[in-house]
């Protein structure tokens, strides 16, 4: 069985950069996914949902294109046992689930990703070990919960307020910062990072409970410069942007070379 590339460069505390996965285009992602640049590509399932048929050859494209040397990530839409093991049976190798608040949202998602005993995850089906490289089922159950990677995402006032609990809840393999939504939630302008001391305060919270529990962190950013800096901060999960943002980047730039006093 194939060990999840992202995971254990994390566990190992070597950063993990990837790429966030807009267009949830089979084509696209097969081709990102074939330059062998990133360890991680995610597909965003909570704002720009996808249908599980699309997502499963997704995540097949993504591992099977890169030989395991790229990890196909998702960030459910919810935390519930439907998203989280629809997500995982559809060939995720791992989840980021969004709003957890509280210790016993953060035990709902590791039960809900792993299987006994150390969660509730049913058997499944075919799809998720054949991407780890194998076609026995019994010995992908068996080395599962130590190759599925587990993150909650923190982007709220009250999360931050319970950080402390929300991290020692055993089975977490990492936490997830979203600073668009937690600016919102702190009552400040919504952006992707600010020196803003409020902001600042909060993160400097979860960033010391994350080293106090031994924990690695990430955060999206929209370019190398941004992620630079977050790698500079302690982050080891960081993205370098999404396939959209640097797609349409790329045709703006080429257009304006081209007819340059066009508005």
């Amino acid at each position: 069985m194939r060990q999840n590339h992202t995971l254990a460069k994390l566990r190992k505390g070597q950063p993990a950069i990837g790429l966030w996965m807009h267009s949830h285009s089979f084509h696209l992602t097969r081709i990102v996914a074939a330059q062998g640049l990133f360890d991680w590509l995610l597909v965003d399932m909570e704002h720009t949902p996808v249908d599980l048929s699309t997502a499963s050859m997704i995540f097949a494209a993504i591992a099977d294109v890169s030989g395991g040397a790229c990890t196909p990530l998702a960030r459910v839409a919810h935390g519930s046992m439907y998203h989280i093991k629809h997500a995982l049976d559809a060939g995720a190798q791992g989840v980021i689930v969004p709003m957890v608040n509280t210790a016993q949202e953060a035990s709902d998602v590791v039960r809900f990703s792993r299987y006994p005993p150390l969660g509730e995850r049913g058997a499944g089906g075919l799809v998720p070990h054949i991407g780890f490289g194998i076609t026995n089922h019994v010995e992908y159950v068996k080395q599962a919960n130590h190759e599925i990677l587990v993150a909650i995402q923190i982007e709220t006032r009250e999360a931050v307020e319970n950080i402390e609990s929300i991290l020692a809840v055993p089975g977490i393999d990492l936490v997830f910062i979203g600073p668009f939504d937690l600016h919102i939630s702190l009552g400040l302008t919504p952006t992707l990072w600010s020196d803003d001391p409020t902001f600042r305060a909060a993160i400097t919270k979860v960033i010391a409970a994350c080293k106090a529990h031994g924990l690695p962190y990430g955060t999206i950013s929209p370019n190398a410069d941004s992620a630079a800096a977050r790698l500079a901060d302690g982050f080891t999960f960081v993205s370098m942007g999404t396939d959209m943002i640097h797609l349409l980047s790329s045709i703006t730039t080429q257009y304006q070379r081209l007819k340059p006093n066009d508005p």
